[in-house]
């Protein structure tokens, strides 16, 4: 049997060696801003490691941040774009339509929930395109929609999407990650594929999950 305090330990013990890991990737990062060339790159990996760090802080607090939507996706989308600053191909645009006044809670949750889909969305798009995102109040609940200009989800896979380890690209946990998160919140997703083409995935969350900006 285990002992319990070494149990207990688990999580700190993990942070403490993310933020070695982390320590790391700053140092390279430092090196790299002198020289002009790579100081965008230097940028973008000094913003994800101030990520990653909110993201471990967040882990082990038990508060419930909130924030407004538009901030949460802000985030999410500033995300992907770092993350495609060394990708040399076709370039990748969002558009969005958010009503205004929405907040959401558990930021960092929320958070990976756009990251997962927006990443699932790249990964898609081979030749490029547009991430559309929408969010709407829907009587006591707010509407999320996600959709893209790729080739759309394979018939085989499209009713097991949401389950682990189930794609045609990647490691196949990211919208398993969605669902599960998306679940903590008593609401649900389901993706589709549009008749115009692309894939869209619809996340309903009650009002639990969302709330009106300064209510």
């Amino acid at each position: 049997m285990e002992d319990p305090q070494h149990l207990d330990l688990t999580l700190p013990c993990l942070v403490h060696d993310l933020n070695n890991v982390f320590q790391t990737l700053v140092e390279a990062a430092d090196l790299l801003s002198s020289d002009p060339r790579w100081s965008a790159l230097s940028a973008a990996i000094l913003r994800s490691v101030e990520r990653g760090k909110n993201l471990t802080s967040s882990i082990q607090s038990s508060e419930q941040s909130s924030a407004p939507l538009e901030t949460v996706l802000a985030n999410a989308v500033a995300f992907v774009e770092d993350s495609l600053i060394s990708r040399r191909g076709p370039k990748i645009f969002f558009t969005s339509d958010v009503e205004p006044g929405l907040e959401m809670r558990r930021v960092w949750a929320w958070e990976r929930v756009l990251i997962n889909l927006f990443s699932n969305a790249v990964r898609a798009m081979h030749a490029g395109g547009t991430i559309h995102f929408r969010a709407r109040r829907s009587g006591g609940n707010i509407e999320i929609t996600v959709s893209d200009d790729g080739p759309g989800i394979a018939p085989e896979i499209l009713p097991d999407i949401f389950k682990p380890h189930v794609s045609t690209r990647g490691s196949g946990l990211g919208l398993h990650i969605v669902a599960s998160i998306v679940r903590q919140e008593d609401g649900f997703v389901r993706a589709v594929n549009r008749p115009e083409g692309g894939a869209e995935f619809t996340i309903l969350v009650p009002g639990a999950s969302a709330r009106p900006a300064h209510a």
